[in-house]
């Protein structure tokens, strides 16, 4: 029970980290995106623009890569989750970890047309 208690809290701290790193690169790609075509709006010098454009992509090559760890994590956690489920012991650490899991559409967007 001890080594289940140490992999809920592991798993939870994880999906917990990841859904935050996700949430950061989006709104990172977001802020590259205004900023770049700001700097397209004003005619900035073409390298400035090219060095933007280069950070953008760098952002948005993070995003499919955390989304995928995220997508593994959450799996996991569910799975432990139900696993222990009727455990009165980890009671505290599945509600914890229910908690911090999302829903079903909040983790599989492009299933139900919102993330595409």
């Amino acid at each position: 029970m001890e080594a289940t208690l140490k992999q809920l809290k592991i798993q939870t701290s994880a999906v917990r980290r990841l859904l935050k790193e996700v949430a950061h690169y989006e709104k990172e790609a977001a802020g590259h995106e205004t900023k770049l075509q700001g700097m397209k709006d004003e005619e900035a010098d073409q390298y400035d623009i090219r060095a933007q454009e280069r950070l953008l992509e760098e952002s948005m090559m993070m995003i499919p890569d955390s989304k995928r760890r995220l997508e593994a994590a959450v799996v996991e956690l569910r799975e432990l989750v139900e696993a222990h489920q009727e455990d009165e012991a980890l009671a505290e650490k599945i509600a914890e970890a229910r908690a911090v899991l999302p829903s079903e559409q909040e983790a599989n967007p492009e299933e139900t047309g919102e993330g595409a």
